[in-house]
């Protein structure tokens, strides 16, 4: 049976089809490309804009379109949210919500063996977490330490389509990344929905573990995903400072440099100690990237408001913006609120925000001439047998000649010069660099 996938959304849910992806091979399924015809489509949802949620709707047209005699499976946070609009959709055969995600494989297998389908598979909100290393399509192991949130921000929709927060055992999580080095992974991305909540129900936190990780002899370099500005304590500074496995890389969910947006957000910090704690980053490792998720727009966001955010951008430290357009989910608060920012401001200062990101990341690059970082080899880059991308452990995209095949493979290499937003390393076995 030919099985097609589409994904939407976060790293989280990357992973998660990851997951599947790799079951589906080891039960005898083949995957194929999404453009092309299926037996059985998966699409991994996501519902954090009223854009997501039309862009999955518009997927399970067009795959139905593709092979009317298909299954099609919407999972997933929108199939957990948006259950009574989507069980009125022909185009999609199973819906399947957060908790039973992994199941939708067997929802498969039954109705190809007895013609049944049973349309609503939505049960009560609950995270997906693999209790065994699923294997990764991609040079880094990511590994789903943690799902669901317990805080309400106020244009959030996730923690009612993920339910609350719940952890893998510090154990499991250990065992799951020797695994993934044994299978010759050099890097392991540690991933959740509110990943610093790791551990608030086992008993330890996500320093602890990263503590934990580092004891195990020659074992893969670790990176971690997004965290709020709060949630970065000394001790986890100090891993940064004293220990080589742990990437030079943070992405910090700033939203917004004014206090009183924030508030509205209902973001549990100030927008100070965004600025405080990259400093110590910076202090601790120099060449760390810093990624920043940042909102504009945001209901009540004036000139004052947009211009702290810029002032506070302005005079801290960070590497690189990810700037999104408030966009309102129904059912949040944020949907209600007043006054809305019209959209011809929303662009424009996103154009500023996008500038001031774009300035900053080449002046980044630029200061990274010179030193030696270590690099994972990815892939090679599209049309080419010798070029291959990879990322440093400061997250800098890198393009390296290498005439024999080198996936996976970590190697120490001087960075040479920067070409758009990637940077050439010195060359491997003797070739030129282009």
């Amino acid at each position: 049976m030919r099985i097609a996938f589409k994904t939407f959304g976060c790293r989280a849910n990357s992973n998660d089809t990851d997951a599947l992806y790799l079951e589906a091979i080891r039960r005898g399924f083949t995957p194929v490309s999404e453009t092309e015809p299926a037996d059985a489509y998966v699409i991994n949802t996501c519902t954090v804009t009223e854009n997501a949620d039309r862009d999955a709707r518009h997927q399970a047209h067009r795959f139905k379109r593709q092979n009317q005699g298909a299954l099609v499976a919407l999972v997933g946070c929108y199939a957990q949210v948006g259950r009574e609009e989507l069980l009125k959709l022909p185009e999609v055969d199973f819906l399947v919500g957060t908790a039973n995600k992994f199941k939708t494989l067997d929802y498969f297998e039954e109705a190809f063996r007895t013609g049944k389908v049973e349309k609503d598979q939505v049960e009560l909100a609950k995270g997906f977490l693999p209790e065994h290393f699923p294997g990764s399509r991609n040079a880094r192991a990511t590994i789903k330490i943690q799902d669901g949130c317990n805080y309400k921000c106020s244009f959030c929709i996730i923690p009612e389509a993920r339910g609350r927060s719940r952890s893998l055992s510090l154990e499991t999580v250990l065992k799951q990344v020797e695994d993934a080095h044994t299978q010759g992974f050099k890097e392991v991305v540690l991933t959740g929905i509110h990943l610093a909540h790791y551990g608030w129900d086992q008993n330890t936190d996500l320093a602890k573990l990263l503590q934990s990780i580092f004891q195990i002899k020659n074992g893969p370099r670790v990176r971690v995903s997004t965290l709020d500005p709060f949630e970065i304590p000394d001790n986890l500074i100090a891993l940064l400072k004293n220990e080589p496995r742990l990437c030079p890389h943070f992405h910090i969910a700033l939203q917004s440099g004014n206090d009183e947006v924030l508030k509205k957000m209902r973001r549990l910090y100030k927008a100070h100690e965004f600025s405080d704690v990259t400093a110590k980053l910076k202090d601790a490792q120099p060449d760390t990237f810093v990624g920043v998720d940042v909102i504009v727009g945001f209901p009540g966001e004036g000139e004052k408001e947009f211009e702290d955010t810029v002032k506070l951008l302005t005079n801290s430290y960070w590497t690189k913006l990810h700037v999104f357009s408030f966009s309102a989910r129904r059912g949040t608060v944020a949907a209600d609120l007043k006054p809305e920012v019209p959209e011809n401001i929303i662009a424009e200062r996103s154009r500023i925000l996008r500038t001031l990101s774009d300035k900053r990341y080449e002046a980044f690059l630029k200061a990274q001439a010179g030193k030696e970082k270590a690099v994972i080899f990815e892939k090679l880059t599209k049309g080419s047998k010798e070029v291959w991308q990879g990322h440093t452990e400061n997250y800098i995209p890198t393009l390296t000649v290498a005439t024999e095949a080198h996936s996976k493979m970590s190697k120490s290499l001087k960075l040479v010069k920067v070409e758009g937003e990637k940077m050439w390393t010195a060359p491997l076995l003797g070739e030129t660099v282009h």
